[in-house]
């Protein structure tokens, strides 16, 4: 069964009661597979088969459930519009593409009207796509985004409702502002009627809506509570302001004023959402607009969205280089850090890949063009982050769940007081009221809001906080999962070591060849080989002028040797064990010998007679003997998975710092040896390349990639380091560990927040206007937590 994945934005979401309502009215649909809604980034991740379902039927059930899908409305004027059939083309093509729902080309005044998803396509995709169709872009008009609409409704909200509530509060109080002219009077009782009307109708009728659609749903959230509670203090004034008004039974402040302060909560919590999500947006901001490109040996300015592959761009000290590129000519020292962390520019000469949207420093560099657009390791970056910010952690998921039945428990406890309230305390005067007011404070102060915002805020920071850090998250459960790993399992080669070995020694074992023939013969085997040490091997070669003829045939065995005929004889390169089964004995005290300087002896014969060793050092990383020290503090117990042999695997294991060794394992077994650790109550993660690994990385409990740095979504690990710096592994960890303390921080502060509340508003001593003050203020400042993570940052380690 195929399956299609795809992302909604919506609208109209308040709580964590909303989210469950989405993803259980949604997740219900025929082919609909997975639905997980974010409330704080106001999406839904969707997974379903479009064999049976597809996206318009999933929008009509968004919008069936009370809530809408949000489209960015995009105005264009562009040149080169040939003809009205031109348009049409255009057009279809446009609407064509994933993200965009329509598209409207009118060729008499050259204009484009697109609506787009903007969790789909972006707008540099799209300007892309018109430079490359061949038409310029004159001018853009892109509408407010969903966020500055839902900001500037809440402002005009809250501006409407202050203005009535004031009044409310000053006529409400006759015993505090008597000096008010009409203060006490019938007729100021009518002016609180109409103003409190007001507010409760015009201000508060987002929650109304809310209400109504989450009661369709057969559900609650924060709508319903604020409308029960607000709309009950609101009736029971009424009907004591009528005919003649009974002073001590209005509390039209109550209502009033809990609604302002939720609409001003609402329209913080909103703003400081936005900067929780705001490392996304420094980095679309490090694009630049445009480049320098040499085309018929002049200089000219393009848009970035018009670079080619292979175009030869010119970039000065100080600018931006605008996409991923090969040095051709020039040096310079780029500073990096805002897509890898490291502080220090990094030296690039003729031949080094330099990243789009990093800064040229020093000297003037010419590069060629590699990867652009949607390829370029920035977009991959941002695409991976914002995929992740999506993806909920377990935490999140149980939390949710919890959320969704909050509502009514504060409804039955909330009625509950009333009750206990009218039956239990003595009748007075104003007995209904001293009944209902607490029952009130209940409804109001208890709101889901803080619960369904403790997770996502600090899990969308947290995975920024990593991505500037260059390590990437590729889902909350990975940052979840990391901080409860007990073992990590180093691969060797590329991990451990710098992934670059040299050839050291070359030993005949026949008098017959010397150390160059055997070299030669070695280099003819591995000329087509793309394992490490087949080219450290070649690259030797080459470096003593060697020429190298091509074999006439070619068999590598993964993880054993090589075969390859050459002339009227066979090459044999391999490990010692290769040999040995193709019946190639040989004397090995050479190889013991360089297997016990950390070398690993690389065995070369010819027609089923050993004929030389070649031994190979790859050096472990400078920082990997400080990372594995600090990994051992951290608890975690160290493991080497290699498939090189049990002596070289262990000199290297003994210089580094790690005590326990699995060697001589070939690829394929490398994910029954993670099996067997995970069998014996390990939570194991493997940190690996992410190609000769993909299997270990997938099985282990959390995968750890190291980028090479030209392709950062690496499938098989759940978390990617883009650097390939062994540091990383230890700020990941700190990433993680520092952000799941804040979810639990912040659910603490959420579910004290109710717990020690509910009965101070039960007890009475709790009016509900204080009650939506801190109600707001709860919103507020669980996101303002949040936020106080994008301070923090891991230790800085070279």
């Amino acid at each position: 069964m195929e399956t299609k994945q795809t992302v909604l934005k919506i609208g109209g979401m308040h709580c964590a009661g909303c989210v469950n309502s989405i993803q259980n009215y949604v997740s219900k649909l025929d082919g609909v597979q997975k639905c997980e809604v974010s409330l704080a980034s106001q999406k839904a991740f969707l997974e379903f088969d479009p064999s049976i379902s597809n996206l318009s039927k999933i929008e009509n059930a968004v919008r069936a459930a009370g809530y809408s899908v949000i489209y960015e409305k995009l105005t264009m004027k562009v040149g080169g519009i040939t003809d009205s059939s031109d348009a049409d083309n255009l057009e279809r093509k446009l609407q064509s593409m994933n993200g965009i729902k329509d598209a409207s080309v009118n060729y008499g005044n050259s204009q484009i009207i697109i609506q787009y998803n903007s969790a789909l396509i972006s707008l540099s995709d799209i300007r892309q796509f018109l430079a490359k169709s061949g038409y310029r872009i004159l001018s853009e008009d892109l509408s407010a985004s969903a966020e500055e609409i839902e900001a500037k409704k809440l402002k005009k909200l809250f501006a409407i409702a202050s203005v009535f509530t004031i009044p409310i509060v000053l006529l409400g109080m006759p015993d505090f502002f008597s000096f008010i002219p009409i203060s006490g009077t019938t007729y100021s009782a009518y002016v609180l009627f109409l103003c409190a009307s007001i507010v409760q109708f015009v201000a508060g009728s987002r929650f109304y809506v809310g209400a109504y659609r989450i009661a369709k749903l057969r559900s609650a959230n924060m709508d319903t509570l604020v409308v029960v509670g607000t709309t009950a203090a609101y009736l029971f004034s009424v009907y004591n302001t009528f005919p003649v008004p009974v002073w001590h039974n209005l509390y039209y402040d109550a209502g009033a004023a809990v609604i302002t302060f939720i609409i001003l909560g609402k329209y913080l919590e909103n703003k400081t959402k936005g900067k929780t999500s705001s490392a996304i947006k420094k980095m679309l901001d490090l694009s630049p607009k445009t480049a320098r490109v040499k085309r018929n040996d002049e200089e000219i300015e393009v848009p970035i969205e018009l670079i080619k592959p292979g175009d030869v761009i010119v970039v000065r000290p100080g600018e931006k280089i605008p996409v991923d590129s090969i040095v051709l000519y020039g040096h310079s020292a780029v500073d990096e850090s805002m897509i890898t962390g490291e502080s220090i520019p990094i030296e690039k000469k003729i031949g080094d890949l330099v990243i789009g949207s990093t800064v040229n420093k020093e000297g003037v560099l010419q590069i060629r063009a590699e990867k652009v657009g949607n390829d370029t390791i920035l977009s991959q970056i941002i695409r991976l982050v914002e995929d992740a910010m999506g993806k909920k952690p377990p935490m999140q998921k149980m939390v949710d769940k919890i959320a969704g039945y909050f509502a009514f428990i504060v409804m039955a406890i909330s009625f509950g007081t009333f009750l206990a309230w009218y039956f239990f305390t003595a009748p007075g005067e104003h007995h209904f009221a001293a009944s209902l007011i607490p029952a009130v404070a209940i409804l109001v102060v208890a709101c889901p809001c803080a619960l369904g915002l403790a997770t996502p805020t600090a899990v969308m920071v947290g995975m920024g906080k990593g991505a500037q850090n260059g390590v990437l998250f590729k889902s909350g459960e990975a940052l979840e999962m990391l901080g409860k790993i007990n073992t990590i399992v180093f691969d060797k080669t590329g991990t451990l070591t710098t992934g670059k070995p040299h050839v050291t020694d070359v030993v005949s074992l026949d008098s017959s060849f010397d150390e160059r023939k055997i070299l030669e013969l070695a280099a003819i085997a591995e000329k087509n080989s793309e394992h490490p040490l087949g080219k450290a091997i070649l690259q030797k070669a080459q470096d003593d002028k060697i020429v190298i003829p091509n074999a006439s045939d070619f068999v590598a065995m993964p993880g054993r040797g090589i075969i390859a005929e050459y002339g009227n004889s066979r090459i044999f390169v391999g490990s010692a064990k290769f040999f040995s089964d193709a019946s190639l004995e040989s004397d090995y005290q050479p190889l013991l010998r360089l297997q016990q300087e950390g070398k690993t002896g690389i065995l070369v014969g010819l027609d089923k007679k050993p004929i030389g060793i070649i031994g190979i050092l790859d050096v472990p990383r400078k920082e990997a003997a400080i990372v594995v020290s600090q990994l051992k503090k951290m608890k975690i117990q160290v493991i080497m998975l290699t498939g090189d042999n049990q002596k070289t695997a262990d000199t290297v294991a003994k210089e580094i710092g790690i005590d326990r060794v699995i060697a001589n394992v070939l690829p394929d077994q490398k994910a029954d040896e993670i099996r067997k650790l995970q069998e014996n109550g390990n939570k194991v993660t493997m940190v690996g390349d992410g190609i000769n690994d993909a299997a270990a990385l997938t099985v282990s409990d959390i995968g750890i990639a190291m980028s090479s740095g030209t392709d950062i979504a690496i499938e098989a690990g759940k978390i990617i380091l883009v650097r390939s710096n062994l540091n990383d592994v230890l700020s990941a960890f700190e990433i993680s560990k520092k952000t799941i303390q804040k979810i639990k921080q912040n659910l603490f502060y959420a579910f004290v927040y109710n717990v020690a509340l509910i009965p101070i508003a039960g007890l009475g001593l709790l009016y509900p206007t204080i009650a939506g003050m801190a109600m707001a203020a709860s919103s507020v400042s669980v996101t303002g937590s949040s936020l106080a993570l994008k301070r923090w940052n891991p230790k800085r380690r070279s």
